[in-house]
């Protein structure tokens, strides 16, 4: 099944992917159904995806095929590994006109199982547009299950969206598939979470409580000497700080930050710290990076930036 790249499904032909491919792929990234879900418009011009290969070829550990039928082989999609994210990504594209047969299923099976032993991948990881539920299932199906959600706004779209996180373990795949793969290295980090020195335990904590809108997570000690304040959706989303007792003051601001990614409405969020008495650092402006931001400062002198995507 795995030759020099090339792999072979009862139904498909998974060839790497060539620039020369810009002419029949032009038909799935120029349909709107295909793209719906995409991260830009529609293709316009078959040079638009002749310069989309080229960026993507350009990437030495990236690993693209051209989703071939057998009987013809002409191009019905993509599906590849981009080797240049912080964790290993993974990302596909079918014609619309070949949706629900199956095919894609075959594809991801083949370049999932090329990832793990080929590749020697521990895992990977989807990008999803919250709104894809047929994605979403699909994902499901091959063995992904979601790790999370970011916030993102695409090209041409107006708004942001959500993009839900799928992830598959290596290990997770070989039981499935009943069968053993060499043990990668584990990983040891699970979150980070800043812990700030402040020297009222009881009076940081209600400012983030009362002002902010944080939830108190916990607290140690009477007078308390640890603490720390959540705020998010769910427990393994969101934000977390924590508090540690000093007995000095803040002579000057630190010289770092926390910066905080929100949701929605930005600008509301601002109004309600400044009626809640927040001393305002720098007032909501849209950034040339495309972002939205504000800075507070809390009790302690702490700076807060809050950004959107924009």
């Amino acid at each position: 099944m795995l030759d020099n790249r090339v792999l072979t499904t009862e139904r498909l032909v998974l060839r790497p992917l060539t620039v020369e491919d810009a002419v029949d792929l032009h038909i799935a990234l120029s349909d709107k159904a295909t793209t719906r879900y995409w991260h830009t418009p529609p293709h316009t011009t078959v040079a638009e995806t002749r310069a989309m290969i080229e960026r993507m070829l350009q990437v030495p550990s990236n690993c693209w095929w051209a989703i071939c039928l057998r009987d013809g082989n002409h191009i019905i999609g993509m599906v590849g590994h981009h080797g240049n994210t912080s964790v290993p990504g993974f990302g596909y594209l079918l014609r619309s006109a070949y949706w629900h047969q199956g095919l894609a299923t075959e594809a991801l099976q083949a370049t999932i199982e090329y990832a793990f032993r080929m590749l020697l991948l521990d895992r990977i990881e989807l990008w999803i547009h919250g709104d894809n539920m047929p994605s979403i299932k699909l994902a499901e199906k091959v063995g992904f299950a979601r790790r999370g959600r970011l916030r993102q706004k695409f090209g041409g779209q107006p708004t942001t969206h959500d993009v839900l996180v799928y992830g598959l373990h290596a290990q997770e795949w070989a039981q499935s598939a009943k069968t053993t793969l060499d043990t990668p290295p584990p990983r040891h980090i699970h979150s980070l979470q800043p812990v700030l020195a402040v020297p009222d335990i009881a009076q940081t904590v209600a400012f983030y409580r009362d002002v902010l809108g944080f939830a108190v997570d916990f607290m140690y000690g009477n007078p308390p000497t640890h603490a720390a304040v959540f705020q998010g959706e769910w427990s393994c989303e969101g934000a977390r700080i924590q508090f540690t007792h000093t007995e000095h003051n803040q002579t000057q601001p630190p010289a770092g930050w926390l910066y905080f990614f929100v949701l929605e409405d930005i600008d509301g969020l601002f109004a309600r710290y400044v009626a809640g008495g927040a001393k305002v650092i720098a007032t909501p402006q849209s950034q040339p990076w495309g972002m939205r931001e504000f800075t507070i400062a809390d009790c302690n002198g702490y700076l807060l930036r809050f950004g959107i995507v924009v």
